[in-house]
Order: C-alpha cells, then sequence, then structure tokens
C-alpha cells in the first residue's frame, strides 16, 4: 500500500495507474476496512470453520460491500 498526502500528490507519482484511481481511500478508511472480523479472526484456530459459518459468512459479506463502496 502506498501513502500520499492527497490525491494530487498520488497523481504526481511516476507510477500513477488511472485505473487504480478507485483506491485511493484516507487512512482512516482503511483502518476501518481491515477491522473487519475476516482480518481480526485470523489467529483462530478454528478460522476456516468460522469463515464458512453464519458470522464468517456475514463478515465477509460486510467485507465485499465496503469494498463496492
Amino acid at each position: 500500500m502506498n501513502l500520499f498526502r492527497s490525491e494530487q500528490h498520488a497523481q504526481q507519482w511516476k507510477d500513477w495507474d488511472q485505473e487504480m484511481a478507485s483506491t485511493l481511500r484516507p487512512v482512516e478508511w482503511w483502518i476501518e476496512t481491515f477491522r473487519n472480523p475476516i482480518f481480526r479472526n485470523r489467529n483462530r484456530p478454528d478460522y476456516l470453520t468460522w469463515l464458512t459459518g453464519e458470522s464468517g459468512i456475514s463478515a465477509t459479506a460486510a467485507f465485499h460491500d465496503r469494498l463496492q463502496q
């Protein structure tokens, strides 16, 4: 992940790719995104079972919805 001061600063980067413009988000947005239980529960011994259960499916749906915003 690259961190830039602003969108304008990112666009001046020599490797700028316009197709990636939709991924420019404030750091707070990324922090909230990675607070999703999918990431917070990865150390569970039953992670794969949890992921396919009701809570995991709900967390996955919330994660996908957030990325579509």
